[in-house]
């Protein structure tokens, strides 16, 4: 039985994250902006197991300090837990 996964939205600054502006986790639904163009949402659908991790990470400032977000994205993005939703 999946649980539901807590929604989780975080901004970063560019100290924080070079690429990512910000992060919104909704269950498995993923909306992602960057700082090159903050404007414009990115939709992904998440595993759930990735999901869960991310919206841990996101509510963890001690473990974000050490982590690359955009990193973390793109990593996700090619093991396909991340996948860009089309439309």
């Amino acid at each position: 039985m999946a649980t539901a996964i807590a929604s989780v939205h975080r901004s970063f600054t560019k100290e924080q994250s070079s690429a990512i502006n910000s992060i919104t986790v909704d269950n498995t639904d993923i909306i992602i902006t960057y700082h090159s163009n903050p404007d414009k949402a990115y939709n992904f659908t998440a595993t759930e197991s990735y999901a869960q991790f991310l919206s841990d990470l996101m509510t963890n400032d001690e473990i974000l300090k050490n982590v690359s977000i955009g990193s973390t994205i793109a990593d996700a993005r090619k093991t396909e837990e991340l996948k860009p939703v089309t439309v």
